[in-house]
């Protein structure tokens, strides 16, 4: 039950009045954190990138993006809200701004600040063309989580190269933030970087999620 119950958050669905997992614009917004989640995401990203821009102190635009962090923290407990991610984000901004500082002031590494990413989309997208060739895609295993592909699923060849292409899909996503994003870090373009990051993150997240529900529609590849 927990394993379906996530695979349903991860994909954004929720359960209709039958009991079955449909996408709705309410499940779709939650399975990105709602507005605080895209606040929590937007916050470190775009406050580096335009004190940086404004100021070129990586000290400062650290600082500033640290500083916001922590507030929205304050404003989750305050609320009375979970913070697990909000606390996670304030860990992950933590090690950025390190990263980001290592140049000292010449702001020769103000574009680190963006270096874990690039390590988190490289991982997704190695993970997930590994389990493509081992011949145990992700997404199959999403699916059977939530109960619409039977254990044996991986007999079918049919079925396993469906979800062979629905996780390429997935793996496009990571990749294409790789290939958007790269050429700005190597170009020491943080501005950008800031605004690219906010842009294909949670948002360009939940247009994956929909443009997978209506793939999994149309093909009718979420029936074994």
């Amino acid at each position: 039950m927990a394993q379906q119950e996530f695979a349903a958050r991860w994909l954004g669905l929720e359960r209709d009045s039958s009991g079955e997992f449909v996408l709705t614009v309410r499940s779709l917004i939650k399975s990105i954190g709602g507005k605080w989640g895209l606040i929590e995401s937007a916050i470190p990203p775009m406050s580096f990138s335009i004190s940086y821009g404004a100021f070129k102190s990586v000290y400062l635009s650290a600082a500033i993006a640290v500083g916001l962090t922590v507030l929205v923290i304050v404003g989750q407990v305050i609320r009375k809200r979970p913070i697990m991610n909000a606390i996670a984000s304030l860990l992950g901004i933590g090690l950025a701004a390190y990263l980001a500082l290592s140049g000292g002031k010449s702001g020769a590494t103000a574009r680190d600040f963006f270096l874990k990413d690039f390590a988190v989309n490289g991982v997704w997208v190695a993970g997930l063309l590994i389990s493509i060739l081992v011949g145990r895609p992700g997404f199959g295993y999403l699916l059977h989580a939530l109960g619409d592909l039977e254990d044996d699923w991986r007999r079918s060849k049919k079925i396993i190269l469906r979800m062979s292409l629905m996780t390429a899909f997935w793996a496009t996503l990571f990749a294409t933030r790789l290939f958007v994003e790269l050429p700005l870090y190597l170009t020491n373009n943080v501005v950008a970087l800031g605004y690219v990051k906010t842009l294909f993150g949670l948002p360009f997240f939940g247009l994956w999620i929909l443009l997978s529900w209506l793939l999994l529609r149309r093909s009718a590849i979420r029936k074994p």
